[in-house]
């Protein structure tokens, strides 16, 4: 009987980095957030080391605040992905098939330009944008429009300064799968008597979709999760989820507590975006695409 040969590859070795990176960065603390949050005391205290209770499970069903402020999280984050959505399609379609090839990587350029700056600079450069006095009011005063009152520490201004931040990311995930259209197929889809509307429900969309499925993950999770913007500009009544998880690490040291509240929303957002694209596939499909 032939002796099987092993499968293994002296190239499979530069796999090794890149798993331990993944292994040591996302599986181990996810794995210590879930143990976490079955203590009933801070393990980073100083305090005698920590038992193990349900508390934090049970504290988590019964509060209210924390559900309120996960519903409004949502709505928000939604809010800010729809808009991201509308406001990247133009752009990247705009980059990808209207500028001249020589001159995308320019304009790529000035789309990713606000990574090369604190993001807390960020919150601060819109925040001089629309506070009272500011330059966009002052501006507007100047060319006759007053009475404008400033959105500053309101949901609406933690709103803007969240698309402000994330729609690079939507405009970069749907200029890479826009640019790969070939412009011969949307030429033959006109010249067979569709309309442009039509072109675009059923070829440029259908096509799209991995790029756009890949922005609202890199859109609607990370905003659902914030707590630095909503702080700043939010106001007294601006506070988000991931305000409250912040709290409970940060003010309150209730680690347990923290971490039960930040595996309800990992949950929360994992099963969300199985639901959009379970959903996105089905409408490929409706649409006559390959699901991706």
């Amino acid at each position: 009987m032939k002796k099987k040969k092993s499968d293994f590859r002296p190239n499979s070795l530069w796999t090794l980095p890149s798993a331990g990176l993944l292994l040591f960065l996302t599986v181990i603390p996810l794995i210590m957030l879930l143990v976490f949050s079955f203590m009933n005391r801070n393990l980073f205290a100083g305090q005698p080391w920590p038992g193990w209770t349900l508390k934090n499970i049970t504290r988590m069903f019964h509060s209210a605040p924390y559900w309120k402020l996960m519903a409004k999280s949502l709505g928000i984050a939604s809010i800010v992905t729809l808009i991201c959505i509308a406001a990247a399609y133009p752009a990247s379609w705009a980059i990808a098939k209207i500028v001249k090839p020589k001159n995308r990587s320019m304009f790529m350029m000035i789309v990713i330009l606000p990574f090369f700056t604190s993001q807390l600079l960020l919150i601060y450069s819109m925040m001089n944008l629309i506070k009272t006095g500011g330059v966009l009011l002052t501006a507007m005063d100047a060319i006759g429009i007053h009475g404008m009152t400033t959105w500053l520490y309101t949901n609406k201004a933690t709103v803007l300064i969240l698309v402000y931040e994330y729609l690079p990311y939507m405009i970069l995930c749907l200029y890479s799968s826009l640019e790969g259209i070939g412009d011969n197929i949307i030429q033959a889809s006109l010249i067979l008597g569709a309309s442009k509307t039509k072109t675009f429900t059923n070829i440029v969309f259908p096509m799209s979709l991995p790029g756009l499925l890949s922005g609202i993950l890199l859109v609607f999770v990370p905003v659902a999760g914030s707590f630095m913007e909503p702080g700043l500009v939010g106001g007294a009544g601006g506070s988000m989820v991931g305000s409250m998880i912040d709290t409970q690490y940060s003010t309150s040291l209730n680690m347990g507590y923290g971490a039960a509240l930040s595996c309800a929303l990992l949950i929360i957002l994992s099963v969300i975006m199985a639901l959009v694209r379970y959903f996105a596939a089905r409408a490929e499909r409706a649409i006559g695409g390959e699901p991706s």
